[in-house]
């Protein structure tokens, strides 16, 4: 017998059939539509930005090459309001990048009007301005005209320069001597209290490791809030080197023993074992070592008839100089 068809059920999926292709129709119409807006909206824009049209817009201003004694006052303008004629699209280039695009201005050459203020003529703003400016743009006015710039002069002192680091070096090397800073005196500015107990100042915190070479580099100063210098910078050499050892035979002595008495040391010499750098291995000489013990310690030794050693003048790239023996024994005679 044959299977009885469901009319019900198969009307229902044919309306549900019908009802989805009239969405698709629908959404696909929808889409195209919207594609019709963007594009026209594209089309608006692009022949919007090449109309003319007159915008005011601001642009940051740094002054240059400010005196070291000078501190600028807060109340000088920090921008340049300027009102420009250009196409829209070059206007939005400068929206786009205005905080960029700075005019500088420098101090060089101008005329002071005062001993705490000098003036900025419209034409060094005008040149300095257009050149921040695409030669098609034009300047219709900008604001402030001119400038009166003020400043304060500061108090100033000389002050040492001192290098903030942290050395390591590999295995075998060492400092060969103090690490020299460039200039080793900056003159630095600021009000009369702060500059008072400021004698002298670092650089930035550096840390080095694994040294084994002579280093230069350039340090910045890390400056007190509220201080300037006439540099920013130092240069820093660091002279690492590959050390070495070094044996010395020297002769202890006393120079100021009296007249009246005898001083018997036993040794009379000792040896002395040096680091030093592997460049200066043949420049060291006894003559450049000294051990030199004066009468009164011998006296405040006396009773026990020992004294320890030690090395009392080297150069200053020989380094932790060991003394063999530590102590000597000594006899103090006196006679007539």
């Amino acid at each position: 017998m044959p299977k009885q068809r469901n009319w019900k059920s198969e009307f229902v999926s044919l309306l549900l059939k019908q009802g989805e292709i009239l969405r698709r129709q629908q959404w696909k119409e929808f889409l195209i539509f919207i594609s019709f807006v963007l594009l026209a909206f594209v089309f608006w824009f692009l022949q919007t930005l090449q109309q003319d049209y007159e915008q005011r817009i601001d642009f940051p201003l740094r002054y240059r090459n400010v005196p070291a004694e000078w501190v600028l006052s807060e109340k000088n303008p920090e921008t340049l309001s300027v009102l420009l004629k250009e196409k829209g699209a070059a206007l939005l280039y400068y929206y786009w990048h205005v905080k960029t695009n700075e005019i500088d201005i420098s101090l060089t050459g101008l005329t002071l009007t005062s001993d705490t203020s000098l003036q900025i003529p419209a034409r060094l703003i005008d040149t300095e301005l257009s050149k921040q400016l695409f030669a098609s743009t034009s300047i219709v006015s900008f604001e402030p005209r001119e400038i009166e710039l003020q400043f304060d002069i500061l108090s100033n002192r000389l002050a040492n320069v001192l290098a903030n680091i942290t050395l390591s070096t590999k295995p075998g090397f060492q400092l060969s001597d103090d690490i020299s800073v460039s200039p080793s005196v900056v003159r630095l500015y600021g009000s009369a209290k702060a500059l008072e107990a400021l004698k002298e100042v670092k650089t930035i915190p550096i840390t080095l490791d694994n040294v084994s070479k002579v280093t230069e580099l350039t340090a910045h100063l890390a400056l007190p809030a509220g201080i300037k210098a006439d540099r920013e910078t130092v240069l820093l050499t660091i002279p690492v080197e590959e050390f070495t050892e070094k044996k010395i035979q020297i002769q202890v002595e006393c120079n100021d023993i009296p007249e009246s008495y005898i001083l018997r040391m036993f040794p009379s010499s000792v040896e002395v074992t040096c680091q030093l750098p592997l460049s200066q291995f043949r420049e060291l000489t006894t003559e450049q070592l000294k051990i030199n013990i004066p009468f009164s310690e011998f006296e405040e030794n006396r009773a026990t008839g020992k004294i320890p050693v030690k090395v009392t003048r080297k150069p200053t790239w020989v380094s932790n100089p060991v003394v063999s023996p530590g102590e000597l024994e000594f006899i103090i005679e006196h006679h007539d």
